[in-house]
């Protein structure tokens, strides 16, 4: 035999598929952008989403806006299934200073990337207020930012893939996307706007197993109304109860709260009225809708 190297063609679909025959072994494939065309147009009765992302300079808004928004308009049948992608947009906006060597580090994006870049303000609002709703892997960072930054898109129905979604009902460990997509046989490079999007869309499209999908799990969830239960003004050593009950801490509002559903709701106000605040008061009790879940407060 020459010393050469000898080049095999391989079929990789092929060697996946015997690979995930085997009971030893699974298949975890990249995730590409999703590009379907499987009816000839959009019927009345499909959902029309937009799926959204966005890197910004840091972690506070008022001081860090957005420097990158990535968005892809998807419409899916009544299982949820996703029938047509449309095309995928970014967009880069210049801050007006040097990026942070963490965010240069996080995001992959340069000073050079975004100098005298911005944001389409026209075309990127009408994507987002033409679809049926939004949907945003953490949407309580990204809808008060979008929302901030294109006002004129505020008050559209919003899901929030993380928290809209019964992971551990369906079957799955965590919330980061990146852990969801490996348990869905999908894996990407994380912290660019875009991938994320691309990402998000591939676990919104998966199967659980009863000819649904993520995704219309997440719209039978986040559409329903649901009650916010404030225990404003508890004691500090309230704070046990309240997290062991499922309350969580809004650090603007200086408060505990949690969602519940609307039949829930007597029943936990009368734990809170007797347990957290000794039979003395009720907590404050808000009316939450998938219009208002998740923005700013």
């Amino acid at each position: 035999m020459s010393g050469r190297a000898v080049s095999v063609a391989v079929d990789a679909e092929a060697v996946a598929a015997g690979l995930e025959a085997h009971e030893d072994y699974r298949v975890v494939r990249r995730v590409r952008e999703m590009r379907r065309s499987e009816t000839p147009g959009v019927r009345h009765d499909m959902v029309a989403a937009v799926v959204v992302d966005v890197e910004t300079t840091g972690l506070d808004i008022d001081a860090d806006p957005i420097v990158e928004l990535a968005l892809t308009r998807i419409w899916a049948d009544a299982n949820g299934r996703v029938r047509l992608t449309g095309r995928s947009r970014t967009w880069f906006e210049d801050p007006g200073r040097p990026l942070s060597p963490e965010i240069r580090r996080l995001t992959g994006l340069s000073d050079e990337m975004l100098a005298g870049r911005s944001i389409l303000d026209p075309e990127a609002g009408s994507l987002i207020r033409d679809a049926d709703v939004v949907i945003a892997h953490n949407a309580g960072f990204d809808r008060p930012r979008i929302e901030r930054r294109l006002p004129f898109c505020a008050g559209r129905p919003w899901i929030c893939s993380l928290r809209d979604v019964d992971w551990r009902g369906l079957g799955f460990e965590g919330g980061r996307l990146g852990d969801l997509l490996l348990q869905a046989g999908w894996f990407y490079s994380a912290h660019r706007a875009k991938g994320d999007v691309d990402a998000l869309i591939r676990l919104l499209d998966h199967d659980v197993g009863d000819g649904t999908t993520v995704l219309r799990h997440a719209l039978d969830r986040a559409s329903r109304p649901t009650a916010r239960i404030v225990a404003d003004g508890s004691p500090f050593e309230a704070r046990i109860p309240l997290r062991a009950r499922g309350y969580r801490w809004n650090a603007e509002r200086k408060a505990w709260e949690r969602e519940v559903d609307l039949d829930a709701r007597p029943d936990e106000v009368e734990w809170v009225r007797r347990s957290i605040y000794a039979g003395r008061r009720d907590p404050s009790v808000e009316p939450v809708c998938w219009r208002t879940r998740h923005g700013a407060r």
